[in-house]
């Protein structure tokens, strides 16, 4: 078992290395709203900006509490953590569930289909990555 996700030096990095991605990528969704047609006000703006960047850190954040109990990184950290924000998020009318029109036909709640879609979707990165099971 890896111990080194237990050493307090690994947990105060895992909580501040996803600083500034979270702030670059929160910008770029943001841009990416606006490039699809929304006015530029309505997206640069601290409320808006602050859920893409607070929903990038959370998701990056929720892991290490994990990898730290586990001992090591896996991508099942990266499936809860991304599956938990879209429940959250779906639950609250905050986010939709990509690559699903109808989330009603699968006879499940739809904040509980966003957990797996967008759990599967964070775990197909993380793979990608190169996470292991």
């Amino acid at each position: 078992m890896y111990t080194y996700t237990r050493t307090a030096q690994y947990q105060a990095n895992c909580f501040l290395s996803p600083i500034m991605p979270s702030l670059i990528f929160g910008g770029v969704f943001a841009g990416l709203d606006v490039m699809q047609g929304a006015h530029w006000r309505n997206v640069l703006n601290p409320r808006v900006l602050g859920s893409y960047v607070g929903g990038i850190y959370a998701y990056n954040v929720m892991t290490c509490p994990m990898e730290a109990i586990h001992g090591r990184q896996s991508l099942l950290h990266n499936f809860l953590s991304a599956g938990v924000i879209g429940y959250a998020g779906v639950n609250s009318g905050k986010l939709g569930i990509p690559f699903i029109q109808n989330p009603y036909q699968y006879g499940s709640n739809p904040a509980t289909v966003a957990f797996v879609v967008y759990g599967s979707i964070a775990t197909a990165f993380a793979a990608f990555g190169g996470k292991r099971l």
